[in-house]
């Protein structure tokens, strides 16, 4: 197994909606794997918006699904989670007598997202599926986290094995809700499963833990009991 640690700055912050959200669009504390694991896919399918996964439309994200990931905020970062007020297309969820109707055609509806202007994001990618130099390349290649507009900055990427190990270990890395928490605070959120990369079905979501303070915005350190976690330059990533 070998590791990609990206080091991202971000450029005013990051929004990622929460699962099964409509017209009303809270956002995540921290960009969920199967973010930024589309977000790792982008430099190698640029151009795709989908791809043919068994005669069915997806994501080319799909393409990368043996990628482990987990994302942290650096150790001096500090955010704030925000709900702007803004103008948002919200024809699709009217009636379709209404759908004609210019007046329906928008709203102002609440919009999630943390803001730290140039704050820092640590992302983990762990994976045997992809060769060193390819890992490296698209770790250089992410744009973006989340929505178009979420710009980051790879800063540094450092590349090394992976190596697997069990047992108590302290991270600053989110993971699956069943990792035993032995030390430590965490925040509950769930989270979309890779099933999300298929168009036109609802996929399963994952609760995890985060290891955070909500305000400030911060990640903290907390001791957990692993079944299968990985030691990335001098820190761990727990996946169970």
């Amino acid at each position: 197994m070998i590791y990609s640690k990206v080091f991202l700055k971000l450029h005013w912050g990051f929004s990622v909606s929460v699962p099964s959200v409509s017209k009303s669009r809270p956002s995540v504390y921290l960009p969920p794997p199967t973010t930024l694991i589309g977000a790792l896919s982008y430099g190698k399918y640029r151009g795709y918006d989908t791809v043919l996964v068994n005669r069915r439309l997806g994501s080319p994200a799909y393409n990368l699904l043996n990628v482990k990931a987990a994302a942290s905020f650096s150790k001096d970062f500090r955010g704030t989670y925000i709900e702007d007020i803004v103008r948002n297309v919200i024809l699709y969820f009217q009636r379709s007598e209404r759908k004609t109707d210019p007046k329906y055609r928008y709203g102002v509806i609440p919009s999630g997202k943390v803001y730290s202007p140039n704050g820092k994001l640590n992302v983990v990618y762990v994976t045997d599926s992809i060769d060193r130099s390819e890992l490296e390349r698209l770790s250089w290649s992410i744009t973006r986290i989340g929505c178009k507009e979420c710009l980051v900055s790879v800063e540094d990427v450092e590349i090394g094995e992976a190596k697997k190990v069990s047992g108590k270990v302290r991270t600053r890395y989110y993971f699956p809700d069943n990792v035993k928490i032995i030390d430590g605070k965490v925040e509950y959120v769930e989270f979309w499963n890779e099933k999300g990369f298929l168009w036109g079905s609802e996929s399963d979501r994952i609760r995890y833990a985060l290891p955070i303070i909500t305000y400030p915005l911060m990640s903290v350190e907390v001791e957990v009991e692993a079944k299968e976690a990985y030691e990335v330059g001098g820190e761990y990533v727990v996946f169970s």
